[in-house]
């Protein structure tokens, strides 16, 4: 946040390939980011260090390696996001960006948002929720934390931000709630927190509408995520067969982060990674590309640090 670029090209962070890529081309013994398999498909000179050192300073380290496969992949999708957000909230002094990279050419560590093959890293799914054309960032500044709404479209827009604190266990606590009219192809601040608007142990999370209809949601964390005593969400799950795929339906009891689900075989979701509330469940939808029935596997911050409890 410290660049404030009128346009930035080329800007990206590694995460290593989804765990069905990996199997492609590894074995289970050697599932270790030290291993030489794992490092020949490495070509940044020290990328594996970089990626588990930025883990070091923003998480609990994850509890096995399918699990760090999943946060390399959440890193990835924050770091982006942090520049992203910012810079789409300087507009018009900053006008766009140009993220490194789309896809790879074989299965490898890599910037990339798609693994070899064409599915969605959790970046892919996480920048199209951060480039929705009406979207409002969390941008820490020197005496707390603004809410800045960005509006892509053409035509001006009344937004209503509701801000509210939540902790771990998933109960809110009202902050601040306003709303402001959005020029075309602009953006203007929402609102400004205090410093000490959150307490200790809570994050901040809001929503935008316009009028009755509900826009989006985001949720910001002040301090790394490491900081966070998080609470078991005991997440649980319906799957339902549908004419072309599957509804999984994602229920928690606590604050979710970072939800995401994984399919044994390919195709793809339309949403993941996404944070769940107590009484707001999620439903994310597969289109499998064969025919033969899928397994599920659920993830969230919680399980890949702390282990299922």
């Amino acid at each position: 946040r410290d660049v404030s670029p009128r346009f930035c090209s080329e800007f990206g962070f590694q995460s290593y390939p989804s765990m069905d890529v990996i199997r492609r081309f590894a074995d289970p013994k050697d599932f270790n980011i030290a291993a030489p398999v794992m490092e020949s498909h490495q070509k940044n000179a020290g990328g594996n260090a970089r990626i588990a050192e930025t883990m070091f300073r923003y998480f609990r380290f994850p509890v096995d390696f399918e699990n760090f496969v999943y946060l390399s992949q959440v890193q990835q999708g924050l770091a982006i996001k942090t520049a992203v957000t910012h810079w789409r909230s300087l507009k018009p002094y900053c006008m766009g960006t140009l993220i490194w990279q789309l896809n790879d050419t074989w299965p490898v560590c890599s910037w990339a948002s798609l693994d070899h093959g064409g599915g969605w890293k959790l970046l892919h799914h996480m920048s199209k929720a951060f480039h929705a054309p009406l979207f409002v960032s969390a941008v820490p500044v020197a005496d707390g934390i603004e809410l800045r709404a960005v509006n892509d479209a053409d035509a001006l827009v009344d937004l209503t931000v509701n801000a509210v604190a939540v902790a771990m266990d998933g109960t809110t606590r009202a902050l601040d709630r306003q709303t402001v009219a959005v020029g075309p192809d602009a953006a203007v601040m929402v609102l400004r927190l205090a410093a000490d608007a959150l307490r200790e142990g809570e994050m901040l999370a809001y929503t935008w509408a316009n009028g009755d209809r509900r826009l989006g949601g985001d949720v910001f964390a002040p301090k790394p995520y490491k900081t966070y005593d998080l609470l078991p969400p005991k997440l649980t799950h319906d799957v339902v067969r549908t004419a072309t795929g599957y509804d999984i339906t994602v229920t928690a009891q606590a604050l979710a982060l970072f939800v995401a689900v994984e399919a044994d075989q390919p195709g793809r979701f339309s949403i993941n990674a996404v944070t769940l509330f107590p009484g707001h469940p999620a439903t994310f939808t597969f289109t499998p590309t064969g025919d033969a029935a899928p397994v599920f596997t659920l993830r969230n911050l919680h399980s890949a640090t702390y282990g299922p409890l």
